[in-house]
Order: structure tokens, then sequence, then C-alpha cells
């Protein structure tokens, strides 16, 4: 610090004071305020203490004539090389009382405009001179203002840990769609931003207004396209002049249906309709199971939105809320094997096998489906089983199967005998 305040002083001089004129051969006034002032400076900078210092003031003083002497020049004391190195060696050696009349030595060197050359080779001599009392507190304390210094952990084997919780910790860590939504919604209600969806829809319909006019409206303007092509095919019209003849007409369309909507009035829609009220847009309408996907965006270098880690797609959903029965639970987790978690009771269903994500989202809902339509098989299954299972037991039991072959007999002899 102390070194840069030195290496800069002279900068500071010449920026500070202005240098005295020295080819003006008719000197005016404004001399006596200049010498008054480069006096002040040089009292501001001294030292109560330094000889050499004291002695330069009554020459300084004496150097000032009376003001009605207009054309005496301004004088300064000049300081040689010898008496300056010798100040610059007594704060070298640790008086920093020594440092003011540093000051006032190069200040008066100055504005004396002879040692020019001389202090610059002695301020690149004094830049390669190292401190050797210098003390690491101040550089220490220089450090830590500069510099935020990070939290101290006491055990380093917990630092993911420690991380992990810090991000959890920040409002703007695992953001998805909700949070999202609210901070957009609060920069709206502060003013930060304004809301572009109303602006968005305009846009969008005057792009396609065509569309928003009535079916005879559309009629008209078909018809009359197709009039201004035949009449350019039959060579009696220029195409710029029937693009120009089809502009026209487009604005009288336009002002006509204007017109025609002012007479109507305002629209009047259905009163008795609900509001919907439902704060949460994420959740779904109707019943049944929600799917929650998880995909990924990597925006990989030089530009290029496709990166093959974008394709992954997850799906995951609850079995529960599938609304299977016993038989088909059982079917279901035999068919996805490890790809049922039973402590959330999720089935979790990945595909990356197609190019695009939007294909690989079908292919989730493909094979969801075709799950749950294999498990559906399992009721059938097990009824048909039970059925087998019965029909063993009773063909094993001699007396039921007696039983039975008698009844049936008997069924035969009633049908061969003739009405």
């Amino acid at each position: 610090m102390r070194r840069t305040l030195l290496n800069n002083v002279s900068l500071y001089a010449r920026n500070r004071l202005p240098s005295p004129p020295t080819c003006n051969p008719n000197p005016s006034s404004s001399l006596v305020p200049l010498a008054a002032s480069t006096r002040s400076l040089l009292r501001l900078f001294s030292s109560e203490g330094d000889s050499s210092a004291g002695s330069s003031n009554p020459s300084a003083d004496s150097s000032v004539i009376p003001t009605n002497k207009k054309d005496a020049p301004v004088e300064v004391q000049d300081i040689n090389n010898k008496e300056l190195k010798v100040r610059i060696e007594k704060y070298f050696k640790g008086d920093e009382e020594a440092l003011p009349a540093i000051l006032e030595a190069i200040l008066q060197r100055r504005l004396a405009e002879k040692h020019e050359e001389t202090d610059d080779e002695l301020i690149d001599e004094l830049q390669m001179k190292p401190l050797d009392n210098v003390k690491d507190q101040e550089f220490e304390s220089d450090f830590e203002e500069m510099h935020d210094t990070d939290e101290e952990i006491d055990n380093l084997y917990n630092a993911r840990d420690i991380v992990m919780n810090r991000m959890v910790k920040d409002e703007y860590y695992n953001m998805d769609q909700n949070k999202w939504n609210d901070i957009v919604e609060d920069a709206i209600h502060h003013g930060i931003m304004k809301d572009t969806k109303e602006c968005e829809a305009i846009l969008e319909d005057m792009l396609s207004w065509d569309k928003l006019l009535p079916d005879d409206m559309k009629r008209k303007v078909e018809k009359k396209f197709n009039d201004l092509g035949d009449m350019c095919e039959r060579g009696e019209l220029e195409p710029e002049e029937a693009y120009k003849l089809f502009k026209e007409f487009e604005d009288e369309i336009v002002m006509e249906y204007v017109h025609k909507m002012e007479a109507d009035g305002l629209p009047k829609f259905d009163e008795t309709a609900v509001p919907d009220e439902k704060k949460d847009l994420d959740d779904p309408p109707g019943e049944g199971p929600i799917l929650r996907w998880q995909t990924r965006v990597v925006f990989a270098p030089g530009g290029d939105a496709w990166h093959p880690k974008n394709r992954k797609v997850k799906l995951s959903v609850t079995v529960t809320e599938l609304g299977l029965s016993k038989h088909q639970f059982r079917r279901l987790r035999e068919l996805v094997g490890k790809r049922y978690n039973p402590g959330k009771d999720e089935l979790t269903i990945t595909s990356e096998r197609f190019e695009h994500r939007e294909e690989n989202r079908k292919d989730c809902l493909r094979t969801l489906l075709s799950l749950i339509e294999e498990a559906g098989k399992a009721n059938k299954l097990a009824e048909d089983a039970r059925v087998s299972y019965v029909k063993e037991r009773l063909r094993a039991n001699p007396a039921f199967m007696e039983r039975l072959r008698n009844k049936t007999m008997g069924l035969q002899g009633k049908s061969t005998v003739p009405a």
C-alpha cells in the first residue's frame, strides 16, 4: 500500500498542481494566488519536526513578492537528489513520520522542473527495493476486505452433505413449473414484469384473422381470390394488380366485419358456467391415475439444442391408482419385476429408444397400456385355474362320479322315449 502511494505521488502532484507558466512574456496578476496556493500546499505536507522542511518555509515565504509587483516570477526552492535520498532512506528504515517531508520534496522538485528524468529513474530504482518491516496483519486485513472467505467446515468428510443442504435452502434450487409460475406471478404483481399472454393471443389472432371471420365472409374472400386468379390466367390482369385488388378487398371485408360486430354488440357468454377456481394448474382434470413425467434438458456446446441425453423419458405412476384387483396386481408385479418399487407403490417406465423425446413419451404410454391390458387377464386366468382345480377334485371322488353317471344315463333315457 505504501509502495503504491510512493509510485503514484508524482502523478498525483502533476494532476493536483498546475505547472507554472514558462513562455508568457507578460505575466498577469494570477501568479499571486498561484503562489499562495502553492505555499499552503507545501505547509500542508510539511512536518514540524523536520529541519529541512522547516528551513524551506522561510525561503518559500520570502520568494513570494507583494501583490503590487506583477512582473516577478514564482521561485521554489530546489531539493537536490542527495537530500531526497536521505529522506527516503530514513523512511525505509522505519520512520513513518518522514513521509510528509518526502512528499513535500517531490512537489518542490516538480514545481522547479529540473529533475524530471532523475525522478523517474529514482522511482524505478525504489520499485525494486523491498520493504523489510512490512506487517503481515495489514495484508491480511486488506485480503479479508477484498475477498469474503467461506464458512469453516469442521468435518470435510461430510462436505457433500453440507453443500446439498445449502442447495436445498436456496429458493431457486430444484425449480419446477409451480415455483416458476409463483416467481413470474410475484414479478407481475410488483410491476417488474408484464403478462404477455394477452399480447401473444392478439398477435396470433392477427396472423390468422381470416379464421375469425364468419363462413359467409370466408366464402366471399375465397370467391374473390379465385376470380382474380382466373383473370390472371386469362391475361386480363397482371399479378401485381391482382394482388393490390385482393388486398383492397381484404381491407373492405375486415371493415365490414368490424361494423357488423359493433352493430351486434359485445358477445354474451353463458352466465351459468362454473368458473375454474383451481390454483394448481398441474392437477389434471377428471379422475384416474396421475402420470408423473421426468425428463432431462442438456444444452450442448456450439449452439446445437440436440443432445443424446435429452431423449430419455421416465414415467412414474402409483399402482394403487390403477384400480387393479388382487390377481391383476400380482400379475403386474410378475411382469414389471424390479421396475416396481414396493416402498413407494410406484411403477417406473423408462424409454430412450427413439431420437425425439415425444416419441419416447408415446412409447412409455404404450408400454403402460400393454402392461395394464396384460395384467387384466389375470382374473380370467385365476377363474380358469379355480374351475380346473374343482373339476380335478370332483373327478377324484368316485361317489360323485357314480351319481353323475346315473343322472346322465337317466337324462339320456328320457330323451330317447318317443313323445
